[in-house]
C-alpha cells in the first residue's frame, strides 16, 4: 500500500471515529484497520461512540492508571472487550446498520482466529464475546465464563460506574501490584529468565494486538515476578488469584455493594449447600437489609445511588398520596371481608342463640347444647411474603414498584395479618435477597421505599429461596407474592448436567422454563404463589408460563386494588374453604 493510500484510510479511520462521536476536535489515540490495512467502519465507530456516550478522559485518566500495573495482563483490552458491549447496545436502537456490522465483524474475527494460537485466558475470553456477539452459546470454563460475565457491561452504566467494575474484576480475578525499588533491583543470576519472560510478553501482546487490530503508541505493558517461598532462587510469573481468594473478595465486593451480610458465615454455606444445586449450581446468595459499611469507599456510588432513588420513591408516593391512600383503604377492606366472610363458622354449644329445630334433643335425650354459637377463627395463622424483582430492567418503574408493595403490605399490616417484604436480583454469581421489614416490624413499611433496581435477576433460584424460607414456618397457611415483569436473565449460567448436555444462558425460554419449575415445586408444598405482572404486554405469554392462573397484569395505580383484591380474595377463599 502507497504512502497515499495509507493517509487516504487514516483519514477514513479518523472521519468515521468523528462521526461516530459527534466531535471533530476529537484527537483519537487508536485507529482499527482490517487484514489489509483498511480502515474498520464497527470498532473506529466504537472509539467514537465510547467519546461520545462517555466521559472520555475519565476513561483515558483510568487507562494511564493501568499503566502503572505490574501485572503484565492486557488490562485495557478486557475494558475494550466491556466498552464494545455497551456501547454497542446503546446505539443499536438509533443505528440500524450497526447489529450486521458487528455480526459481520464477530465472524471476521473467528473466521481469521487459529485454534492453536490461543495461548491464554484473555483470547478465550474475546473468542466467548465474539460468539455470544453472532448468538452462540460458547464452551468456557467458571473463570472465563465469570469474567466475561462481569466485563460485558451493559447500557445503563455510566462512565464511573464502568471504571468501578472494571477496578473489581482486576481486584476479583487478577493479581495487582505495583513496581517497587525492590523489584527494579533483579538479580543477575534471575536476568536471563526475566529477559526469557520478556520476550514471551512481547510476542504474547502482539497476538493480542492481530486479533483486536489495535493501533496506540501508548500501549505500554510491564511484567510482575514474585519470590516462591519455597524456592527463594526461583521467580514465579503470577496471573490469577487462587479460587479461594476470588470467592472471598467477590464475596466482599458483594457486602460491599449491597449491604452487609445478615447471616453467619456458617448460615451461608448451610442455604447454599440446599439451594445452590441443580440450575443453579456454582450460585451463591446474600441475604442483607441494605446496611452499608461507612468505610467502604467503593460503596459509595451505589449507596447514594440507593438514598436517590429511595427519596424518588417517598416523592412518587407522596405526590399521588390520595391515590395511594385510596388504594390501601380499598384493598384492606377486600382482605378484611374475605376473611371475615369465610373465617366465621358456628357450633352447637350449651349458650348462645336458641336453635328451636334442636328443641327435642332435650326433650328425648336430655341433650342441653341446644343453641348455636357463632365465633371467628384466628386469622393469625396465615403469613404473607412479598418479593420485589429489584433488577435492572425495572429501572423505569422503581417509584411504581416500590408503592405498589407499600399498599399491599400496609394493607395486610392493617388486617394483622403478617407480612415479611424484600427484593431480589443478581450480580456476578450472587442473587441477592433485601430484606425491608420481617414479619413482626409491623412499623417498617416505610421500608419498602428503600427499593431500588440494580444487576440481573435469576428469578427461578429467588423462588427457590423464598419457598425454602416459608417452609419452616410454624403459621399453618402461606401465600407468597411476586412482584415481577417476568424476563428471568442472568450472568450466570446453567451448567451442564445429565439433562444439559451443555450449559446454556439464563434467559428467554430457560429462564422461563426454570422460574416455572420453582413456581411449581412451591405450590406443591402447600404455599400458593401470586403473581403480580409489572412488565409489557408482549411479555404476558411468558410471565403467564410461570404463574399460570395466579397472575394479574397491572397497568396503572388506578385499579390496583380492585385487581390484587380480586386475586387475594380468591386464595383466600382457597385456603380457608
Amino acid at each position: 500500500m502507497s504512502m497515499k493510500e495509507d493517509s487516504n484510510e487514516i483519514r477514513r479511520a479518523c472521519n468515521i471515529i468523528w462521526n461516530a462521536s459527534s466531535d471533530y476536535s476529537f484527537s483519537p489515540e487508536i485507529k482499527v484497520y482490517d487484514k489489509n490495512g483498511k480502515a474498520d467502519i464497527y470498532l473506529n465507530y466504537i472509539i467514537g461512540a465510547v467519546h461520545k456516550y462517555y466521559n472520555y478522559s475519565l476513561l483515558k485518566n483510568f487507562f494511564d492508571y493501568l499503566k502503572q500495573d505490574t501485572g503484565q495482563i492486557p488490562l485495557e483490552e478486557l475494558t475494550w472487550i466491556g466498552l464494545e458491549n455497551c456501547t454497542y447496545k446503546k446505539g443499536k436502537d438509533k443505528r440500524l446498520a450497526l447489529e450486521s456490522l458487528r455480526r459481520e465483524y464477530s465472524k471476521n474475527f473467528l473466521d481469521k482466529y487459529d485454534s492453536s494460537s490461543v495461548i491464554d485466558i484473555i483470547d478465550e475470553i474475546k473468542i466467548a464475546h465474539f460468539k455470544r456477539a453472532l448468538g452462540e452459546r460458547p464452551k468456557m470454563t467458571k473463570m472465563v465464563s465469570n469474567i466475561l460475565n462481569d466485563l460485558e457491561f451493559d447500557e445503563y452504566m455510566n462512565t464511573e460506574q464502568i471504571i468501578f467494575r472494571m477496578n473489581e474484576i482486576i481486584k476479583v480475578y487478577f493479581q495487582y501490584k505495583y513496581a517497587s525499588s525492590k523489584e527494579k533491583n533483579v538479580k543477575s543470576k534471575s536476568k536471563s529468565l526475566l529477559q526469557m519472560d520478556i520476550e514471551m510478553v512481547r510476542s504474547w501482546r502482539n497476538l493480542l494486538f492481530k486479533h483486536f487490530n489495535l493501533i496506540s503508541a501508548n500501549l505500554i505493558w510491564k511484567i510482575s515476578f514474585e519470590k516462591d517461598k519455597e524456592k527463594p532462587n526461583n521467580e514465579t510469573f503470577h496471573l490469577f488469584k487462587s479460587t479461594d481468594e476470588i470467592n472471598r473478595d467477590e464475596r466482599k465486593f458483594i457486602q460491599g455493594y449491597y449491604g452487609n451480610s445478615i447471616l453467619q458465615e456458617s448460615e451461608i454455606k448451610i442455604l447454599e449447600r440446599n439451594l445452590c444445586v441443580g440450575n443453579h449450581k456454582d450460585c451463591h446468595i446474600h441475604f442483607t437489609r441494605g446496611d452499608f459499611d461507612v468505610n467502604n469507599k467503593n460503596a459509595v456510588n451505589h449507596r447514594n445511588k440507593v438514598l436517590k432513588q429511595k427519596q424518588k420513591n417517598n416523592e412518587y408516593y407522596n405526590e399521588n398520596f390520595i391515590k395511594n391512600n385510596n388504594n390501601i383503604l380499598k384493598l384492606t377492606n377486600k382482605i378484611r371481608n374475605t376473611i371475615l366472610v369465610n373465617l366465621e363458622s358456628s357450633c352447637i354449644s350449651k349458650t348462645g342463640k336458641f336453635a328451636a329445630g334442636k328443641a327435642w334433643r332435650n326433650l328425648y335425650l336430655y341433650d342441653d347444647k341446644i343453641f348455636i354459637k357463632n365465633f371467628k377463627n384466628d386469622f393469625g395463622n396465615l403469613t404473607v411474603d412479598i418479593m420485589l424483582d429489584a433488577s435492572g430492567s425495572q429501572a423505569n418503574r422503581q417509584e411504581i414498584i416500590a408503592t405498589e408493595g407499600y399498599i399491599i403490605a400496609e394493607s395486610l399490616t392493617r388486617c394483622q395479618i403478617p407480612v415479611r417484604v424484600y427484593s431480589f436480583c443478581s450480580l456476578k454469581d450472587y442473587t441477592i435477597i433485601n430484606l425491608f421489614r420481617d414479619y413482626n416490624e409491623v412499623n417498617k413499611n416505610n421500608k419498602i421505599f428503600d427499593y431500588n433496581s440494580s444487576g440481573y435477576n435469576r428469578d427461578g433460584l429467588a423462588i427457590r429461596t423464598a419457598v425454602y424460607m416459608m417452609k419452616n414456618l410454624n403459621s399453618e397457611h402461606k401465600i407468597l407474592i411476586v412482584l415481577s415483569d417476568g424476563k428471568p436473565n442472568d450472568m450466570q449460567c446453567i451448567p451442564s448436567s445429565g439433562t444439559n448436555h451443555i450449559q446454556c444462558d439464563y434467559a428467554d425460554a430457560m429462564g422461563v422454563k426454570d422460574t416455572a419449575l420453582e413456581v411449581r415445586k412451591g405450590i406443591h408444598n402447600g404455599i400458593p404463589i401470586l403473581g403480580v405482572f409489572t412488565g409489557i404486554d408482549e411479555d404476558v405469554p411468558a410471565v403467564k408460563k410461570i404463574y399460570g392462573h395466579n397472575l394479574v397484569h397491572i397497568k396503572s395505580l388506578e385499579r390496583f386494588a380492585d385487581i390484587v383484591g380480586i386475586m387475594l380474595q380468591n386464595e383466600l377463599k382457597n385456603i380457608y374453604e
